[in-house]
């Protein structure tokens, strides 16, 4: 690619903002409430997930909770978290102020429910996103392309001249299928052979030019 994208859509939690550890030890508290021991398996399975599927993996790992209790859960603790700090992954501030200064418009595309997108939006101390994209929006969560699918058609624009910025297997798996130019930041070296996507090891120092060559 060497023109401008038509878009630039973002995945939010582990690719923007460094929250993993925010929901991780809310789910840690559920757990132990359970008397159920953490694991990494535990945790690379809530890598990613909307938060009812973050859900059904503690319910699965022995939690006495239903799904909607547990969610409760993780907006009461993220939402307590984010209000005292924003998180940002290095570079990532950097990286929007620039697209924004370049014209090119950006869109949010995350599975956390609205309450805590929009707490974010509201936090960043400019104009970040043309448009936001939440788990409440769609039917299908990632790894289905529906939520970038809607992004596109929101800002008017070819998902196919698109770029979008993912963290985990199945936001990658999703920005894949949706025909979409993928930039993966993965978190722990995942291999991910199984997808075709530009892979960087974060985004610091990392500028609009280097999405030209995408």
């Amino acid at each position: 690619m060497t023109a401008k994208p038509a878009a630039v859509l973002w995945d939010l939690d582990g690719t923007i903002l460094d929250t993993e550890e925010y929901y991780n030890d809310s789910a840690r508290g559920i757990l132990c409430a359970h008397d159920v021991a953490w694991s990494d398996e535990i945790a690379m399975a809530l890598n990613g997930g909307s938060l009812p599927d973050m859900a059904r993996v503690l319910i699965d790992a022995g939690a006495g909770l239903t799904v909607d209790e547990i969610v409760r859960r993780f907006i009461l603790d993220v939402s307590a978290r984010l209000r005292v700090d924003i998180p940002w992954k290095p570079g990532a501030e950097t990286l929007l102020r620039e697209l924004k200064e370049l014209g090119i418009p950006t869109g949010l595309v995350t599975m956390s429910p609205r309450v805590l997108a929009d707490m974010v939006v509201d936090a960043i101390p400019f104009a970040a996103f043309d448009i936001v994209v939440t788990a409440d929006d769609v039917e299908r969560a990632k790894p289905a392309p529906d939520a970038y699918e809607l992004a596109a058609a929101k800002l008017g624009v070819d998902i196919r001249e698109c770029i979008a910025v993912e963290d985990s297997p199945p936001g990658i798996a999703a920005a894949v299928a949706s025909g979409a130019r993928v930039v993966g930041v993965p978190l722990r070296h995942l291999v991910l052979d199984e997808f075709e996507f530009t892979r960087w090891d974060g985004l610091d120092g990392r500028t609009v030019e280097h999405m030209l060559c995408i």
